[in-house]
């Protein structure tokens, strides 16, 4: 996919990070969704601008999914390290039952 970098002032810059994670997505994501809405809204219609409100739920919704896919991911690995613990805690129990 090919790559812009841009340079911004630090005003804007803090505004955009502020309205990314107010909706829980990257910097980059929202940035995406702005050019768009911009590119489609040179011709303001009441349907571009639905598009552009559904773009962003998507993108939010997006973000949110994989916010939830990493707290799943974690929480399994912490049950499977408890389960562990615990399995040692018992084999140690019957060795000192003996």
């Amino acid at each position: 996919m090919p790559t812009i970098h841009l340079s911004l002032p630090e005003q804007l810059y803090s505004e955009l990070k502020k309205r990314s994670e107010e909706m829980g997505i990257q910097m980059t994501d929202l940035v995406k969704v702005m050019i768009r809405n911009a590119l489609e809204g040179s011709v303001e219609d009441s349907s571009n601008e639905n598009t552009g409100r559904l773009e962003e739920n998507i993108a939010f919704l997006e973000a949110k999914v994989a916010q939830m896919d990493a707290l799943i991911g974690e929480l399994l690995r912490r049950v499977k390290s408890l389960e562990e613990e615990r399995e040692l805690t018992e084999e140690e129990a019957e060795i000192i039952k003996g």
